[in-house]
């Protein structure tokens, strides 16, 4: 039997999707639909029942997954242990950012661990908190790395980075004008641009509003963007004001296309490393932990 299909067949189960395993796996989806084919063939019976849109195990297809989880689980831990004897630190590592940590975070941190170990294939992949979250339960990442609270008890969640957010205005802002701090109560009185909804900045704001006895319907949200850089440009066109990340905008305060306030009271977020509990820990994640955990130490306030 083919690895390459039973990893194929592997994928489409644990995402019960043909489409999405042909993202996950960089294929075309007549490809993965042949694959699981030829599989089923081997086996001479069904492994997925698709209906009405839906694709789901058949009881075969159940057996099979249990199976290719322990398979795949092995060869990691076989990996491992030879790497570990002969002293080699390589391999490949897919990790999932959520986006504001993808653009501002992560570029020098991979940099850097790439250099050291040159022979580590990292892949990333790029979508807000939930779609990250949604990828390591699934195991089409080996490690996320997001911006918000993770309540899931089969993750492991480890803080890695304290992030500060603060109010954003256009430099002409009446708010931009005053002295001192900003109370959520003072946010009410103007169009205020979002993150959209999944995004884990978003949640961290909605929160801290609820906190500060504000809801929703008190404020007046008048755009949902979907990146940092997209809501930036829209507060700096006189757009709204607007939350963000500090970390995101330092080129932005230094041509001084934008103005930063404090919030009272502060608020911070921290960025966290989110992995699977029962997953097998490769070297190379364990390097990648220890090597981010430093890197976040190191540029720490």
């Amino acid at each position: 039997m083919s690895d390459r299909r039973l990893k194929v067949f592997h994928a489409v189960a644990k995402l019960l999707s043909f489409t999405k395993a042909a993202e996950a796996l960089h294929m075309t989806q007549p490809a993965v639909t042949f694959q699981v084919r030829q599989l089923e063939e081997y086996f001479n019976t069904r492994l997925f029942d698709r209906t009405h849109n839906k694709v789901n195990l058949t009881p075969a297809g159940n057996k099979v997954y249990e199976f290719a989880d322990r398979i795949f689980d092995l060869y990691d831990e076989m990996e491992n242990s030879v790497r570990e004897l002969t002293g080699e630190i390589s391999g490949a590592l897919t990790i999932g950012a959520s986006t504001t940590i993808a653009e501002y975070m992560l570029p020098t941190l991979l940099g850097q661990f790439k250099a050291k170990y040159p022979e580590i294939n990292i892949r990333l992949k790029v979508s807000n908190t939930e779609g990250i979250v949604s990828m390591v339960e699934h195991n089409v990442i080996d490690l996320g790395v997001v911006e918000a609270s993770v309540s899931n008890k089969n993750l492991i969640v480890e803080a890695c980075h304290d992030d500060q957010l603060v109010v954003v205005t256009p430099p002409n802002h009446e708010m931009a004008k005053r002295q001192g701090a900003v109370k959520a109560e003072d946010l009410k009185a103007f169009p205020f641009i979002c993150r959209e909804e999944g995004s884990g900045t978003r949640e961290v704001i909605l929160k801290y509003l609820q906190d500060s006895g504000i809801s929703p319907t008190d404020m007046n949200f008048c755009l949902e963007l979907g990146s940092p850089e997209a809501l930036k440009g829209a507060v700096e066109a006189g757009m709204g004001i607007s939350i963000l990340s500090r970390s995101t905008i330092a080129k932005e305060l230094k041509l001084k296309t934008l103005c930063e306030l404090q919030l009272d009271p502060p608020l911070s977020r921290p960025f966290s490393f989110v992995r699977q509990r029962q997953k097998f820990r490769v070297r190379v994640m364990e390097e990648l932990l220890e090597f981010a955990k430093a890197y976040c130490e190191s540029t720490a306030d």
